[in-house]
């Protein structure tokens, strides 16, 4: 995570963490020492951070369900748009 946000062209003053990362001690500790800049959690914006991964995950459902890609190539430097998941009956 430091390394893909030490890569920024940018300089991060603040890192917003969410999700099961944002309940660990350790790995905040080490955000703060690998980045020298405050972590956070999204608790402080306003959106409990397991909402945002519960939201994250209803929206691949959503796209799974509309056979909607649920990848983005650029950002993941996959080969291609893929659906992802499978339906269980």
């Amino acid at each position: 995570i430091a390394d893909a946000i030490q890569s920024l062209p940018t300089p991060i003053h603040e890192v917003y963490l969410c999700g099961g990362g944002a309940h660990n001690l350790f790995l905040r500790k080490r955000l703060q020492t690998h980045l020298n800049c405050d972590i956070k959690t999204t608790e402080i914006l306003g959106t409990h951070p397991d909402w945002i991964e519960a939201i994250a995950f209803a929206w691949l459902a959503w796209r799974r369900l509309n056979n909607l890609p649920g990848n983005l190539p650029a950002v993941t430097h996959a080969r291609k748009h893929t659906i992802l998941g499978a339906i269980s009956h």
